[in-house]
């Protein structure tokens, strides 16, 4: 889908929950002052991920995980879309309120790559 066309709330907010947009994509949509509390809830959706690898038992490394204590890439890597979609989801809580949106959100959604 080309970025350039969405120019309704709803049409954004289906795209994140969908999985389409990165955290820092959706983060600029955001008006500043709420940036850091989605971030925040990405930073938890991060660690459960990190939790459920380590749980596993799998480690990436024969040496066991290098992560303990911190978020992994790994894990986040192979669940690619449904990660994004957990974010984008938190994210479109934020969204739906028009006071959380950044003021030239449809002009920054235009220069925004997919995820």
């Amino acid at each position: 889908m080309n970025l350039a066309k969405i120019d309704n709330p709803e049409q954004v907010m289906t795209y994140a929950r969908e999985g389409h947009l990165t955290k820092q994509a959706l983060a600029s949509l955001l008006a500043p002052e709420k940036r850091w509390g989605f971030l925040h809830s990405c930073a938890a959706i991060e660690k459960s991920y990190t939790d459920a690898c380590a749980a596993a038992k799998d480690p990436c490394l024969e040496s066991g995980c290098s992560c303990e204590g911190e978020v992994c890439l790994q894990p986040l890597l192979r669940a690619n879309t449904a990660y994004q979609s957990q974010c984008g989801a938190e994210w479109a809580k934020l969204f739906a309120d028009r006071g959380n949106r950044d003021a030239s959100w449809p002009v920054t959604l235009a220069s925004c790559s997919p995820a």
